[in-house]
């Protein structure tokens, strides 16, 4: 008798043990678990930092090309004034040469 006792207890916990690991498996409760171990949390915490990271590389990205943009402009602007002075320069006579 204490035979079938101690294998229906066996049973019965396998069982019940079997169905609490589905469980914690299907729902949300096994990734609170999870989430508690110091390797998940360290691996949270370097996910952030590089999240951050990527952010301030796009801010300083767009920076650049700000400046990029403004660097462009202002070397048209010069290339287009340069233009101006030497088209300037060639319709006026040299200072030696008579002017007719």
């Amino acid at each position: 008798m204490a035979v079938i006792r101690f294998l229906f207890a066996l049973l019965l916990g396998f069982v019940l043990g079997a169905g609490a690991v589905l469980y914690l498996v299907q729902s949300d409760a096994g990734d609170l678990v999870i989430r508690r171990s110091e390797v998940v949390q360290d691996l949270e915490r370097r996910l952030r930092e590089a999240e951050l990271a990527r952010d301030q590389l796009g801010r300083n990205l767009e920076e650049v090309a700000s400046r990029a943009a403004r660097m462009e402009q202002s070397f048209n602007e010069l290339e287009r004034r340069f233009r101006e002075l030497d088209g300037s320069r060639e319709k006026t006579p040299p200072a030696g040469e008579p002017r007719t």
